[in-house]
């Protein structure tokens, strides 16, 4: 049976490609191909809560991708935020924020590393002749304390970690059983 048309069973109809030649490219047509076209994407107009909170994400230390993905922003959108003077200057901002917050809590806990150094020496020197349980804070808990401070300051006990290989030679082991699965079949089999 002959059909006066194509029987398609997936995709869209094909169409046939048309062209007109308006004019014909010269030199000059070609040097504009590497200059800058000046497609810039549109300055911010309003900050919302989501630029905040991806700038605030951003400026914590977070990946613009991650970000981006919590913030349900397109990876495309964020790159072009990033780009914006306005977008920058909340971006300066919140990182100056972050930068302050981490001043602050280094300062204290560097004082309280310090005052608990300080109340250990004295308590120690001052105790010496009194029981334990007569002293106001105990000397493990103001060396925890100690510990605490220091380790978050740049001070605390280094750790090292140590990589243990262990080869095992799964070749000879594959080995040994195929030949014991060759004897088992030669014992079953006459």
């Amino acid at each position: 049976m002959n059909l006066p048309f194509d029987l398609r069973t997936t995709g869209r109809a094909k169409k046939p490609l048309v062209a007109d030649v308006a004019r014909e490219l010269d030199g000059a047509d070609i040097a504009l191909l590497g200059e800058e076209k000046g497609s810039k994407a549109p300055a911010l107009k309003r900050i919302s809560d989501r630029h905040h909170t991806l700038a605030r994400h951003i400026a914590g230390g977070m990946k613009p991708g991650e970000a981006a993905i919590i913030c349900r922003y397109d990876a495309s959108r964020v790159s072009i935020l990033l780009d914006d003077p306005a977008f920058q200057e909340l971006l300066s901002f919140y990182r100056s924020e972050v930068q302050a917050q981490y001043i602050d809590l280094h300062a204290q806990l560097a004082g309280l590393s310090a005052d608990a150094a300080m109340l250990l020496q004295d308590q120690l020197e001052a105790d010496m002749d009194r029981p334990i349980d007569e002293r106001k804070l105990s000397p493990g808990a103001l060396m925890e304390v100690t510990k605490l401070g220091a380790d978050r300051t740049g001070h605390g006990p280094q750790s090292q970690s140590t990589n243990l290989n262990i080869n095992v030679d799964f070749a000879a082991k594959l080995e040994a059983a195929r030949r014991r699965v060759a004897e088992r079949k030669q014992e079953i089999l006459p």
